[in-house]
């Protein structure tokens, strides 16, 4: 008789032999092993969809762990951490969680969207210009998120940053990104046809198979991106600004490329999860802001802002410190709704930037500067719903108005380009950068030199492509520190 072992032994014998017969008569057997609700392959239109998702993502929210530009951009102060508008960058590592969400979550899926588009598009049914269009929108929102990591960082890997077979890339100069970027819009652009479709309506987050819109949205990107170098290369700001004024860039609000948050978890818009969603009381409007817009009488602060329980008298926390949140002016409630738009570039923003270029001296752009600056307030004021009255009598307003309100124009300009950004602290953290106009406050016991001027590199970098971030400091042209300015920001 077989003992126990014996017997065992022999049913594994038999379990293997017929396993094997089962392979060797059922050709199905590496079909059946695959599981039927993970598919092997994304397919394109859903990994561009998430790869703009990210996108937005990347610069809407208020995560402290993320995105701490509304602080730098003093429009908002905090409660009971005050470490961000203290510009500590380590604590929370802010920059490496910014510089993650930028080539992990959004720049990856947009790569990859790119990659099955040139797979798949014959097998289909698209035609050659359908294909185009997509690989144009994806190649857009690229160079979106590239001249974000640059602007916040300076040198950043970008020839060999998103390919898998690289575990270590290569920095490049910022100035050369810069223009790399440029080649890439025109290209982009040029690949554009309105006759022809792009990624359908469901898939297009912010322009719903719109190709007109993505015209428009790649040319007024253009123009912002020639705007930031305008200081270190004239020539090149002109012709670029040029080319995008002639390619057509936004002329209402209808143009804005943004993304339709919904009313309901996990779709709602980022800065409601902060507000809201969190529990938490972490925010209150900063008084750089709330001060600013007090003495000018403008008609946004109670947009902007909630009065204290009087219903009438505004208090922005002080900027710096940690302040206490039934003492202070609450963020507008607009900005605790779940289906608050998210924007990734509006119209205002392109009034500033052409009166900007217009006292530049950019033959490209018509008009006076006056008119553009007027059409930027105008254009912020109407997208929040202030009544045209309102927006008349500001204008008219003798510290308000272009010839007579006070500073040069950078000054000008500048304030109410920032006062229309409240919504996007990265670009008003930027415009302030670039054009130093005066009215920022420094926290308590710094001085205005503190504020950052740029993101330090992630901390995981000098671990994991050590030998590149140096290389990269080097390019920076300073020490990797806040203070270091990065290649457009000369003043």
């Amino acid at each position: 008789m077989l003992n126990s072992k014996e017997i065992t032994m022999k049913k594994i014998l038999m379990t293997l032999l017929i396993t094997c017969f089962i392979a060797a008569c059922d050709d199905r057997l590496e079909d059946l092993n695959k599981p039927t609700k993970q598919p092997v392959a994304v397919p394109a239109e859903t990994l561009f969809s998430n790869g703009v998702k990210e996108l937005a993502y990347m610069v809407t929210n208020s995560n402290t762990n993320i995105n701490v530009f509304r602080l730098y951009a003093q429009y908002w102060a905090q409660t009971t951490y005050p470490d961000e508008s203290q510009y500590n960058m380590v604590t929370r590592r802010n920059p490496d969680n910014f510089w993650r969400g930028a080539y992990r979550d959004a720049l990856m899926d947009l790569e990859q969207a790119r990659l099955r588009t040139l797979e798949t598009w014959e097998l289909e049914g698209l035609s050659e210009a359908d294909r185009d269009n997509r690989l144009a929108m994806i190649a857009i929102c690229k160079v979106y998120a590239f001249a974000a990591l640059v602007d916040a960082f300076g040198p950043i890997p970008y020839s060999s940053a998103l390919d898998p077979e690289i575990l270590e890339p290569e920095y490049d100069d910022d100035q050369e990104v810069y223009s790399k970027l440029f080649e890439a819009l025109d290209n982009a652009l040029g690949m554009l046809d309105a006759e022809a479709a792009g990624f359908p309506g469901t898939q297009d987050l912010l322009y719903g198979g719109d190709v007109e819109g993505w015209i428009k949205f790649g040319n007024s990107l253009r123009l912002k991106l020639a705007i930031n170098i305008a200081d270190v290369d004239q020539t090149t700001a002109a012709s670029q600004a040029q080319a995008a004024i002639n390619g057509g860039v936004f002329t209402s609000n209808d143009d804005n490329a943004s993304i339709t948050y919904l009313g309901a978890f996990p779709n709602t818009h980022p800065v409601h999860e902060d507000l809201v969603q969190s529990g938490r009381d972490d925010y209150v409007v900063a008084n750089t802001l709330v001060d600013r817009l007090v003495a000018l009488s403008d008609p946004r602060l109670p947009v902007f802002a909630q009065p204290l329980s009087d219903g009438v008298t505004y208090s922005g926390g002080i900027y710096g410190t940690n302040n206490t949140f039934s003492a202070r002016s609450h963020i507008g409630e607009a900005f605790y709704q779940p289906d608050l738009e998210g924007l990734l570039l509006d119209y205002a923003e392109v009034e500033f930037l052409l009166a900007e270029g217009k006292e530049r001296g950019f033959a490209a752009v018509p008009g006076t500067a006056e008119e553009h600056y007027n059409a930027g307030i105008r254009a912020s004021m109407e997208y929040w719903g202030i009544d045209e009255d309102d927006i008349d009598d500001y204008l008219a307003q003798a510290n308000v108005a272009y010839a007579t309100a006070a500073g040069d124009w950078k000054q000008k300009i500048g304030v109410q380009h920032w006062i229309a950004l409240f919504n996007r602290g990265f670009e008003g953290w930027t415009v302030w950068r670039r054009l130093d106009f005066t009215g920022f406050n420094a926290p308590p016991g710094m001085t205005l030199a503190d504020i950052p001027r740029r993101f330090i590199y992630p901390i995981e970098e000098a671990t994991l492509n050590n030998a590149n971030l140096k290389a990269g400091i080097e390019m920076l042209g300073g020490p990797d520190e806040a203070k270091t300015k990065i290649f457009w920001d000369v003043n």
